[in-house]
């Protein structure tokens, strides 16, 4: 899709493409990209059978924590999104829930940077930057802008 070399993208990945309440390492090096290597573009992609999404919904479902306090920070990131899901679809098999959750938890994340970074937001709009968001098919290689 991108056309891209090493070196061309700087890729910064977690799990559920979570940004921790919005603060700390992920944003911080997000706003690198952008003030210091002058990125244009950033692209916020989740992907299809996201593990994170998942336990997130079935945690919402079954309401319950996770079995460390770390892991239950990446999850309690991605709830938001997860309960949505739920909510909207409440009688949905979970795969059908989690490619919901799994959109919804881009936006959110997307929302973050906008809402946290002063970067951002003045990329945003003096129209330097572009903030977009995708989820990847894991099944077969699309891209679903």
């Amino acid at each position: 899709y991108f056309d891209m070399q090493p070196g061309d993208l700087f890729v910064l990945r977690t799990a559920g493409n979570t940004i921790e309440g919005g603060f700390g390492g992920l944003l911080g090096s997000a706003e690198y990209a952008i003030a210091v290597l002058k990125t244009k573009l950033i692209v916020v992609t989740g992907h299809t059978l996201c593990g994170a999404v998942t336990a997130a919904i079935k945690a919402v479902k079954a309401n319950e924590g996770m079995p460390s306090e770390n892991l239950g920070v990446v999850v309690d990131n991605i709830r938001a999104a997860a309960e949505s899901a739920v909510k909207e679809l409440p009688d949905a098999p979970l795969d059908q829930q989690v490619k919901l959750a799994t959109k919804l938890n881009i936006f959110d994340a997307m929302q973050k940077m906008m809402r946290h970074s002063k970067i951002f937001r003045d990329g945003i709009a003096s129209e330097e930057l572009m903030l977009v968001g995708a989820v990847y098919n894991i099944e077969d290689g699309s891209l679903d802008w």
